[in-house]
């Protein structure tokens, strides 16, 4: 039973619970103690810090007002008196100077020679900087072409004496059959030549002939991306007045343009023609315009630019104002005119007539007229002629010529050609080569002679499925 007396249970939690008070209001204590501290010393390290800032600034004014002070003084004893670095030196004193700093480079390079150091070398650009010019020090006549990713240092460049040596290696190397590509071979030699002329900033004569040789051995390779490079660059040097064969290249690009496409030939042909400066320009214009009103009887009229379809008109897209008197100059009249078909021939006779003092731009002009007047016998004849280089060029436009000479024998001959007479037309040697080239036409050979009227149908078929599958693609 319950009585008076408290339980034995709540007895211990008595002393228990003033334990804990007794520690909660200790604790409290320290906390308040521990603030008052932290307050204490955030105060001083704050007026600390004002200090040290006010300090800062006072010194930092007074720097300001010293270097004032001194740019002042300085700039008054300048307008006084000059100082030893503003003192004119003459040519005599420059001489000298880069003499001892050459005797001071050659006792270093000694010293660290003998103590085993190599010492590094300096670049193109260095030398440039301390002598006004910067050649070359390499002395090997072939080297590998590699990509400059740094300024190249006077150690890896050949000078022009060597380069004229390399150059002539080349050459002889590439008549006894050496290969155009490889390390060793004549593209990688010659690029290499001309990176070292271009590092040296040497444009010249022999700069001219490295770029011209270049030319010549892609050409003969068909590698056309190199021959652009090289044509773009003789165009820059010719018109530095760098001498060089102007005529000959100038004939190269035309060709090359006539290969390429309408546009690009419009381009090329009024480039040269505005080339007034070296003459240049008088003897095309006295060329072409020896036509006599003559021009190409090719149409219809067609936007497109491409050298070798049907689509012979004037261009409508980007450079047709330009094209313009370009081909009033060439033949007199605008392609897609009503002219004779033959007219091509006359205006071609005419050109080597009045460039007599220049073969390669007069070829290079009736080869062009040839091409658009689709005149293949006069074209064949300038083939058998062409200067130097000139075939390669023109075996681009061979292939067309072929072409549009195998539609022309179509439309006018009926109801049987024989092969030996079309060997002659289309420029083949042998009757089997004129056979195989009639055949990938899709043409029906029978019996050593072309039957017009089978071929005339498989020409048909074959323009019939070449127009399906253009309006196809269309449609996709």
């Amino acid at each position: 039973m319950s009585g008076g007396k408290p339980s034995p249970a709540k007895k211990r939690k008595a002393p228990a619970a003033a334990a804990a008070a007794a520690g909660s209001k200790k604790l409290s204590a320290g906390v308040g103690a521990l603030l008052a501290r932290l307050e204490a010393t955030n105060a001083v390290f704050l007026e600390v810090s004002a200090q040290q800032t006010v300090a800062a600034q006072l010194k930092a004014q007074q720097s300001a007002a010293a270097r004032l002070m001194a740019e002042e003084m300085a700039a008054k004893a300048s307008a006084t008196s000059p100082s030893l670095a503003s003192l004119p030196v003459d040519k005599a004193e420059l001489a000298r100077r880069a003499e001892r700093r050459a005797r001071f480079q050659e006792e270093q390079a000694a010293a660290a020679a003998a103590a085993g150091v190599k010492m590094k070398e300096k670049t193109l650009v260095e030398l440039r900087s301390e002598q006004g010019v910067a050649r070359g020090q390499n002395q090997s006549l072939e080297k590998e072409y590699l990509r400059l990713t740094s300024l190249p240092s006077a150690a890896d460049v050949r000078p022009p004496e060597v380069l004229a040596q390399a150059l002539e290696l080349v050459k002889r190397r590439w008549t006894e059959g050496c290969e155009y590509t490889g390390p060793r071979g004549a593209c990688d030699q010659l690029k290499s030549i001309r990176q070292d002329l271009t590092v040296q900033h040497i444009r010249n004569r022999f700069t001219v002939q490295v770029y011209e040789t270049h030319a010549r051995i892609a050409i003969e390779v068909g590698d056309w991306a190199e021959f652009r490079q090289c044509h773009s660059v003789l165009q820059q040097l010719y018109g530095e007045g760098a001498p060089g064969e102007q005529h000959e290249f100038t004939a190269y690009g035309l060709l090359l343009a006539a290969a390429t496409g309408r546009s690009v030939l419009a381009h090329e042909l009024s480039d040269a023609l505005s080339a007034s400066e070296s003459g240049l320009g008088a003897a095309i214009a006295a060329s072409s315009s020896s036509g006599g009103g003559r021009g190409s009887s090719r149409g219809p009229s067609s936007s497109s630019g491409g050298g070798g379809g049907g689509s012979w008109g004037p261009s409508s897209g980007s450079g047709s104002s330009k094209a313009g008197g370009v081909w009033s100059r060439l033949g007199g009249a605008e392609p897609g005119s009503s002219t004779a078909a033959g007219a091509a021939h006359t205006a071609a006779t005419a050109d080597a007539a009045a460039v007599a003092d220049d073969r390669f731009v007069g070829h290079a002009l009736a080869v062009c007229r040839a091409f658009l007047g689709n005149d293949f016998v006069n074209f064949l004849r300038l083939y058998e002629s062409a200067p130097r280089m000139s075939p390669y060029l023109m075996d681009a436009l061979l292939a067309k010529m072929r072409s549009k000479a195998y539609s022309t024998v179509l439309a006018a001959f009926q109801p049987s050609v024989p092969l030996s007479a079309l060997a002659g037309w289309f420029g083949f040697t042998k009757k089997k080569e004129a056979a195989a080239f009639l055949r990938e036409k899709g043409a029906v050979v029978v019996d050593g002679s072309l039957d017009v009227k089978a071929s005339r149908a498989a020409a048909a078929a074959l323009a019939a499925e070449a127009a399906a599958a253009a309006a196809q693609d269309a449609r996709r």
